[in-house]
């Protein structure tokens, strides 16, 4: 999820069909995920969700006997749970699980950490360390609002943390040489 922007709902619905890997001259997943509110429109992800999404089919392909033709409509996550509401618990417990055991259930300001924390990490690290990316792009991929981003995402940023972008300027076009 920190690498894709999917919303957690997104993790129990998105199957192999869904997601399409791109080698252009950047690779990632392009996520074509069902409908959701008013946002129809394909994620893509960033480069390390190449990686994991490799890595997940594979164990699956283990898991199923090394089937070599996986079935389309199978779920990425938790395939083996028909139960879709079911699986999204699972997933949820595994986090939880996971945060508990590493000492990081809470955050910095002691407010608890859960499967949206992931999504919320996705944006937050674009806006921190994506060069000059602007937020309207960000918020499309994202499946959310401009509006949203400024007041969930943002809200904490001061303009000190951006001060190489306040301060950078385009290359000037040179005329004549």
């Amino acid at each position: 999820m920190v690498n894709s922007f999917i919303q957690p709902s997104d993790l129990k619905t998105l199957k192999l069909k869904h997601v399409e890997i791109v080698n252009n001259t950047h690779t990632y997943l392009r996520l074509t995920l069902p409908a959701t509110k008013s946002h129809d429109k394909p994620i893509v992800t960033l480069q390390p969700a190449v990686r994991v999404y490799r890595a997940l089919t594979k164990y699956h392909r283990l898991q199923d006997n090394a089937n070599p033709n996986p079935n389309p409509n199978d779920y990425l996550f938790l395939p083996q749970h028909k139960d879709r509401a079911y699986a999204a618990r699972v997933l949820a417990h595994y986090f939880n699980f996971v945060m508990a055991e590493t000492g990081l259930k809470h955050g910095a300001q002691g407010q608890p950490r859960s499967l949206y924390s992931l999504r919320h990490s996705s944006i937050t690290f674009r806006l921190l360390y994506g060069h000059g990316i602007d937020v309207l792009t960000l918020a499309r991929n994202a499946r959310t609002s401009v509006d949203m981003i400024n007041r969930h995402y943002a809200s904490t940023f001061t303009a000190e943390q951006n001060i190489g972008i306040l301060q950078s300027r385009r290359p000037q076009a040179r005329f004549g040489a």
